[in-house]
């Protein structure tokens, strides 16, 4: 049971609303008719993700492609966070990023860079690039961005390695800890409640994600709910350390239980 009528939600894209199966993104099952009808139902919604492999309008236009009504306003990454950091910061950037994601960075002068930033490059974490990236934060002189700190996803039916190991293994090399722009990050999940005029205490998450989604979340202030679908494993229904306010089966059943408690607390 939900402790709180949440007055807002957040939600995970990859793994709640959709699934990549064989490189193309499928809404999974429910999840469109729900999205619509957590918007029909007045609750706002942003949508908060840690991908970093392509950028907000990116991930809005592949929503909408497979029926989300959805713009990047709706959405909240750590793309959208660095860039921001950045421009406010007078930052020269050396980025490791994926080839799809690296134009949002090209507004920014990269020469003599005072600041490193690592996102999920995937094919691009090579031991080149990795070295290159640990030779400029070994002196200590540079800030250091991670974006994100998940320890694997879930694409085309399988799981497959995150950005989390990266990092830890820079931060180990180099005697650095990165700041995380992203989940589980508190602060992420403050800006995104801001989006929506609220404190972490009034929304629910809803993720796939049992550390860095629900743990993240609710280290925040925030409640959790914990989908049985995308990267969800069983052992996540005990975890250690991390309780979900709630464990339901799918985007769906969670829309139930928040659009229901919403209309009690309007009786």
């Amino acid at each position: 049971m939900l402790t709180k009528t949440p007055l807002g939600v957040l939600c995970d894209i990859t793994g709640v609303l959709k699934n990549s199966v064989e490189g193309q993104d499928k809404a999974i099952k429910r999840s469109l008719e729900a999205y619509e009808r957590l918007k029909k139902s007045g609750i706002p919604v942003i949508l908060c993700t840690n991908e970093s492999c392509c950028s907000i309008g990116c991930l809005a236009d592949n929503l909408r492609n497979i029926g989300y009504n959805v713009t990047s306003r709706d959405i909240i990454s750590p793309i959208s966070v660095i860039t921001q950091v950045i421009q406010d910061n007078h930052y020269k950037p050396y980025v490791l990023v994926n080839d799809r994601v690296s134009p949002e960075f090209d507004q920014f002068e990269q020469g003599k860079p005072d600041v490193v930033i690592i996102g999920d490059a995937e094919e691009k974490f090579t031991y080149e690039s990795l070295n290159e990236t640990f030779k400029l934060l070994i002196d200590g002189k540079r800030k250091f961005y991670c974006l994100g700190r998940s320890k694997f996803y879930h694409a085309s039916g399988e799981l497959k390695l995150d950005l989390g190991c990266f990092v830890a293994g820079l931060e180990y090399s180099t005697q650095r800890e990165a700041e995380c722009i992203g989940k589980p990050n508190s602060s992420f999940f403050k800006m995104a409640a801001a989006r929506l005029g609220l404190e972490c205490s009034d929304v629910v998450m809803i993720g796939d994600d049992i550390d860095s989604d629900v743990g993240g979340a609710m280290n925040a202030g925030c409640q959790g709910i914990l989908v049985r679908t995308g990267k969800f494993r069983e052992s996540d229904s005990n975890h250690p350390t991390v309780k979900p306010t709630l464990i339901v089966e799918d985007f769906s059943q969670a829309v139930d239980v928040i659009t229901e408690a919403f209309r009690r607390a309007s009786l």
